[in-house]
Parts: C-alpha cells; sequence; structure tokens
C-alpha cells in the first residue's frame, strides 16, 4: 500500500519533534550542571563551612552526575536503532560496566595499596591507568569516556584523602594538562568572526536568563525549606550559577553528535564567560555580608585553630604519622603542622641533632608534597620527655599525634614513660596511634564512646577530629557506646561537622564493649578510642587498661586512642576562680566534711549533704536519694581514691560538697578505697552546657594523689577548703616530666 503524503508529513513532523525534544533535554543538562568556580572565593571569605553551601557543594555532584545521564541517554538513542534490543544491549552493558567500575575497581584499588605503603608514583600511576581504563570502556559500552572518567573519579575517590601527596599529584596533572588541553579543543571549535552575530548573543543571552532564573529560583526556593537566610540564599546563587566544565563537555558531544551547531557553541562559550563573571560577583556580594554574620556567632571550641605537633623519633614510622596528622586536620585549617624532633645533648649533640634534621626532612616532604604549611621544630634536651612537653607549650598545641609501637613495660601506667607524661602535663588533644598497616587501607571507622565522655568540653572538638578523618579518607562509621548515652551520642553526632552518620551498636554495661568489638571489628577497621585522663567525670581504671587490651585483642588493626582536650576546662576553672570568694563555687566550710565514716554509695553522700542541711536532715536523705535515682549507672569513681556524686536535683541553686574518709571506703565499681568524696547538686532547670561545664570545674578539685594526701592531714574545714581552691587557681606542675623514663 502506497505512503500517503499525510503519512510522510507526520512521519516528518514526528521526527522533527522527537529531535527537538532530545536537544532540549541535552540543553536542559547544559543549563541543570554547574561548577563550582566560586568555592575558593567563599574559602577567603570564610563561609565555605556554612551549612548552606555545604548542601550546594553536595548538589553539585548530583547535577553534574544526573547531566551526564541524560548525556548517556541522548549519544544512545543517536548511535543506533532505539528498539527493544538496543536497549537492553544498552542496559546490560551499562550494568556490567557500572559494576566492574563501581564495585570491583575500588577493591582491586585497595588491595594495591595495601601493598604499597606510600602514596609513590605506583599509586598515582595506577589512578590513571584506572581513569583511562573506565573512560575506554564506557566508550565500548556507547557512553561518552567523561562519562567513564568520571564515576571512576567517584568510585576511587575514598581512597584518596583531601589533603595528601598523591591527591596533590592529581590536582597538578588535571589542572596543569588536562583540563588545558580540553579547552583547546573546545577552543578550536570556536569561530571568532561569529561571536559579532545577533544570532549567537540572542541565543546566549536566552542561555543565560535559563541560567539564571533556574540557579536563582532554586535557591530562593529552597531557601525556606532548609532555613537559609536571604544572605545565604544569594551566596548560594551566585556559587550553582557558573558553567565550565561539564557545560564545555556535554556541548562538545552534543556538536559532535549532530544536535548542536555551530552558533549553538559559541553561544555556549558566551554563556560561560557570563555566568563565571556574574557567579563571583553574586558570591562576593552575598557572602562578605554572611561573613559578617558568621562572626558574630557565639564561639565554638571544636572550631578553634588547630596547631598540630607530631613528636617525631622513628624513621620507619615518620610519615605514616603525618599522613595522620593530616588526615586529621580539617582541610579549611591555615595553621601549619609542627613535626618535632628532640635531639639529646652531651658530647654526640651534633651527631643528634644531624640525625633529627634528617628525620624532619622526609617528614617536610611528605606534607609539603599534600600542599600542607609545615614548621619543623628540632629541639635539644638531655631529656626528651621535657624537651617534648616544653615545645609543646612553646607551640601552644592544641592536638598532638604520637605513635607507639603497643609495647608497655613494667610500671608503666599506660604507654610509658614520655607518653604517660605528656598526658599527665599537657592539656591539649592527644591522638596516640598505633599503626599496624597503611591508613590507605582503611575501610572503616569503628569508634568507642565511653560511658559520659560526652559530657566532657573537648569532646566536640575530639569528634570532629574523627569527622574529618572519616571524611578525608571516606570512612563508613560505627560507633560502640552504652544504650545509656545513646540519645545523647545521637544528638551530638547530628551537631558534627563535616556530618558524621554512624551505625550505632549500643551495650546495656561498658564491660561488654569488648566482646561486642569481637563481633563488629573486620579487616580494614580502623579503631578508635575517645578516652580521659584522670581526674574528669568520665574517667574510670578500665579506661587506662583498654588501649592495651584492643591492641592485643586486634593486633592486625589500627588503634588511635584519642585524649580529650581539656584546654575548655582550664578555661572554665580560671573564668571560675577568678577572685573566687566563698559564694563563688558554692563551696562554704559547712559543705566541707572531713570525718566520713565508711559505708555504701548512698550513705555515703548523706553523710555528706547532712553538713548543707543542718535543720533538716531529712532533706539531705531526700536529694542523696534523687541523685543516685536519676543516675543508678554512674561509676563515680574520676581518679583512684577520689569519687564524684552528680546530678539535677530540686535545689535553686548549684551546691558543692567535699568529705573526707581517713580510712577509705570500697565502693562498688571503684579501683581502690574512696578517700575522698565530691558532690555537685544541680537544679533541674539548670541549662545542659552550664551544668556539664560545672561538671568540669567541680572536678578540677581534686586532681592529684598529693591533693588527696594533704586532705586527709588537714584539721580544719577553713584549712580543706582553702588547699582546694588554692590547688584549682594553681596551674599543674611539669616535674612529673622529669620522672619519664630516659630509654624512649
Amino acid at each position: 500500500m502506497p505512503v500517503t503524503p499525510l503519512e510522510i508529513m507526520v512521519s516528518k513532523v514526528w521526527s522533527m519533534g522527537a529531535v527537538v525534544l532530545v536537544a532540549s533535554a541535552l540543553l536542559g543538562s547544559i543549563v541543570g550542571s554547574h561548577t563550582l568556580l566560586a568555592l575558593p572565593l567563599a574559602g577567603r571569605l570564610g563561609i565555605a563551612k556554612n551549612t548552606a553551601l555545604v548542601i550546594a557543594t553536595g548538589a553539585t555532584l548530583v547535577t553534574d552526575l544526573a547531566s551526564l545521564l541524560v548525556l548517556a541517554v541522548v549519544q544512545g538513542l543517536q548511535s543506533g536503532d532505539a528498539g527493544p534490543m538496543f536497549w537492553l544491549r544498552f542496559a546490560g552493558l551499562t550494568a556490567l560496566w557500572a559494576a566492574f567500575v563501581l564495585w570491583l575497581m575500588p577493591r582491586i584499588a585497595r588491595a594495591f595499596f595495601q601493598r604499597v605503603r606510600r602514596e609513590d608514583d605506583q599509586a598515582f600511576a595506577f589512578l590513571l591507568a584506572a581513569v583511562f581504563l573506565s573512560a575506554w570502556l564506557a566508550s565500548l559500552v556507547g557512553l561518552a569516556p567523561i562519562i567513564g572518567a568520571f564515576v571512576a573519579g567517584i568510585a576511587l575517590n575514598r581512597l584518596v584523602p583531601k589533603k595528601s601527596p598523591l591527591m596533590t599529584r592529581l590536582r597538578f596533572v588535571g589542572d596543569a594538562i588536562l583540563i588545558p588541553f580540553f579547552l583547546v579543543s573546545v577552543g578550536l571549535l570556536v569561530d571568532v568572526s561569529v561571536l559579532a552575530s545577533l544570532e549567537v548573543w540572542g541565543l546566549a543571552l536566552g542561555f543565560t536568563a535559563l541560567v539564571v532564573v533556574g540557579k536563582g529560583g532554586a535557591a530562593l526556593l529552597s531557601g525556606p525549606l532548609f532555613g537559609f537566610t536571604r544572605e545565604e540564599s544569594g551566596t548560594v546563587a551566585g556559587l550553582t550559577m557558573p558553567q565550565a566544565a561539564a557545560t564545555l563537555a556535554v556541548t562538545l558531544i552534543g556538536f559532535e553528535i549532530g544536535l548542536f551547531s555551530q552558533t549553538a557553541v559559541n553561544a555556549v562559550v558566551v554563556v560561560i564567560v557570563l555566568t563565571c563573571l556574574l557567579g563571583p560577583t553574586l558570591v562576593r556580594l552575598f557572602g562578605t555580608k554572611l561573613a559578617l554574620a558568621e562572626e558574630e556567632k557565639p564561639y565554638e571550641p571544636a572550631s578553634a585553630p588547630e596547631r598540630i605537633v607530631v613528636p617525631l623519633a622513628n624513621p620507619e614510622t615518620a610519615e605514616e604519622l603525618m599522613e595522620l596528622a593530616l588526615l586529621v586536620r580539617s582541610p579549611e585549617s591555615e595553621e601549619p603542622v609542627y613535626p618535632l624532633s628532640i635531639a639529646r645533648g652531651g658530647h654526640d649533640e651534633a651527631a643528634n641533632v644531624a640525625q633529627a634534621e634528617g628525620l624532619m626532612q622526609r617528614a617536610v616532604l611528605h606534607a609539603t608534597a599534600a600542599d600542607v604549611p609545615v614548621s619543623p621544630t628540632v629541639r635539644i634536651d638531655d631529656n626528651p620527655a621535657v624537651g617534648i612537653l616544653r615545645a609543646l607549650r612553646e607551640l601552644r598545641a592544641s592536638e598532638v599525634v604520637a605513635g607507639w609501637t603497643g609495647a608497655r613495660s613494667t610500671g608503666d601506667r599506660i604507654f610509658g614513660g614520655i607518653l604517660d607524661s605528656m598526658l599527665e602535663t599537657s592539656r591539649a588533644m592527644v591522638v596516640v596511634a598505633r599503626l599496624a598497616r597503611p591508613l590507605a587501607a582503611a575501610t572503616r571507622l569503628v569508634l568507642l564512646l565511653p560511658p559520659l565522655v560526652w559530657r566532657e568540653p573537648g569532646f566536640a572538638r575530639a569528634l570532629r577530629a574523627m569527622a574529618v578523618l572519616a571524611s578525608q579518607k571516606g570512612l563508613s562509621v560505627v560507633v560502640v557506646t552504652v544504650e545509656t548515652d545513646r540519645e545523647a551520642v545521637e544528638d551530638r553526632l547530628g551537631q558534627t561537622r563535616p556530618t558524621l552518620e554512624a551505625e550505632i551498636h549500643a551495650v546495656s554495661d561498658w564491660r561488654e564493649a569488648v566482646r561486642t568489638l569481637d563481633d563488629v571489628a573486620r579487616d580494614g577497621d580502623v579503631l578508635g578510642l575517645l578516652s580521659v585522663r584522670r581526674g574528669t567525670v568520665a574517667w574510670r581504671p578500665a579506661l587506662d587498661r583498654l588501649p592495651r587490651v584492643l591492641v592485643r585483642r586486634f593486633p592486625e588493626l589500627d588503634v588511635l586512642t584519642l585524649y580529650l582536650s581539656e584546654s575548655e576546662v582550664a578555661a572554665l576553672v580560671s573564668s571560675a576562680t577568678d577572685g573566687v570568694g566563698e559564694d563563688d563555687l558554692q563551696l562554704p566550710e559547712q559543705h566541707v566534711a572531713l570525718d566520713l565514716v565508711p559505708a555504701g554509695p548512698e550513705a555515703m553522700l548523706r553523710q555528706l549533704l547532712y553538713g548543707g542541711f543542718p535543720d533538716h536532715p531529712g532533706r539531705a536523705e531526700t536529694l542523696a536519694h534523687e541523685v543516685f535515682a536519676s543516675h543508678p549507672e554512674d561509676a563515680p569513681e574520676i581518679m583512684p581514691g577520689v569519687v564524684f556524686f552528680h546530678g539535677h536535683v530540686d535545689v535553686e541553686e548549684p551546691m558543692t560538697f567535699v568529705g573526707v574518709c581517713p580510712p577509705g571506703a570500697s565502693l562498688p565499681g571503684t579501683a581502690s578505697p574512696a578517700r575522698v568524696v565530691l558532690a555537685l547538686l544541680a537544679p533541674r532547670a539548670m541549662p545542659p552546657e552550664a551544668y556539664l561545664q560545672t561538671l568540669a570545674v567541680v572536678a578540677q578539685l581534686v586532681r592529684s594523689e598529693a591533693t588527696v594526701e594533704a586532705l586527709l592531714e588537714v584539721e580544719t574545714t577553713e584549712a580543706a577548703r582553702d588547699l582546694l581552691l588554692d590547688g584549682l587557681r594553681a596551674d599543674r606542675p611539669e616535674e612529673a616530666a622529669h620522672a619519664a623514663t630516659e630509654d624512649e
């Protein structure tokens, strides 16, 4: 049957409509994608960590990936018959390619990095080969090679820390070689002579209007949804407006397959120029106002400047410790890393200094290769422990990254002489690392959070360091904590930046934590223990033994023991004791008892509270019962011989009590008889932050065995009170460093 003219006309219209629809979809993918050209400007303004900008940065991955997926479909339609068999073949080959790139390739890469301890030329060559292989396989499937390269980058991203020598090399090759060649290839397609054409400028202005309306409208509509301010919405619009990398790639391929004309290519180049001028202008305009608003926000200790000191002594582990320091260092930090080496004095002083300088050279090269500022420090001291502690004080270290072999000598309390002295005399956050394998092989971070550790003022900073480590390495996170702390821990995890999404395993008793690890831990894990020093609310004797237990139980895994910073506590104590009088800490003489009789925990607390309510003994008994009713599971020991009871009760203002029990009382869960009892009664309406700050200050009243012995010898409550307040005002002694062993 002959084909009628009407059928021919309908067929042509249908074909033209399909072509227009495909071209429109490709144009939409161009407008939808964007390049974060103005992100460095936002970083210089100090707003890169703003929640709105973080969301916009994450959305870039979604938009670019969606743009490339549209390109893949369009290219498939243009390359062959769009019948059912074509789509089945295309979908099947694409699924096989995706499985290889996203599932098999990362496992091959991880196995390779386990055998290459340092990020050297072999690792760089491996990654380039993986990217080119993925791009070539994508072309065989029928996808654009750029899609293969992009997906390979997503698959291997977790294995390359953002601040590492390997990432620096990759960025250099991309920025200095690959991207310029790509731009040159696009530039060769542009006909400069037609830029004077009204048709080109008409298309360019139309495309630009689509970009401005699309990106600006999305920013304005998402503002009320996510609670953005006007300045944040304006900054997001400017950040997502520039068209560059993905736009050029899609335009080039659209031209090659015949969907875009030479005029359209020229118009897109004009759009790129216009949007790359408009976007940074908006970021500067609204970002400046946003930066001023950010400065007015309350101070957050977790975001304080980082000064990371890395004591180095062993050449075999120097680069690994530097690598760990770079991983816990915030990418936005402008402070240098301070590798530190102590050279012994004496007749071999010159040789020791030369050896220390040689060790520093390796550390400096590793850090500078990662594009991180570094300030190497060599000190001369006959006692390495004293030299390290003096350097920490002079450098004003906020964090310390130190190595540990896992061995322990007889008489060592936790790790050994130097490390133990560092913990006793420094208030900085200390990361003690036993590295059994390269961190490049890590796939998961397992965090152990002891009971009440979330109440410590340094918890936010420590959790942020672990979040940065997980973010830079792309590690999934598992948290092991007690059931009673689960809600508080989930709340703290939600407040951490960068975002820390974790799978939580809650145990009913902390003593089950290690047994739970037997079921949870697996090959490729990094174990992280957030611990505290003696004299803090969350301390318990088992924490001093736990690092050695973990090393023995999991000899093939990396173990990080992170001691929370006490700098925030020092600031609180300084504020609380500045001109302290009788009412400042609510510690009048009648709240001090020197003759407690050994008894059970609640009976001991009742004895102590009787002094505060001499005319109402029933009131003391009621309050003691309330303390134990609210926290019956709390282990009160904060150091050997000292217990600390605390809780929210029916009082109008915070009340502090101190009692001395000369014979010592054997209480459940304590390592030694309790000879000093502290108690804090806080009003029920007291805000959580104020409560935690007060806990930290009261816990500082008794911080050493010398204070305990002195309290046992005083004869009057006035003398005991003065002793405690004088000790609270005084700095912690440095002489403990001289007790460090010299053989480490």
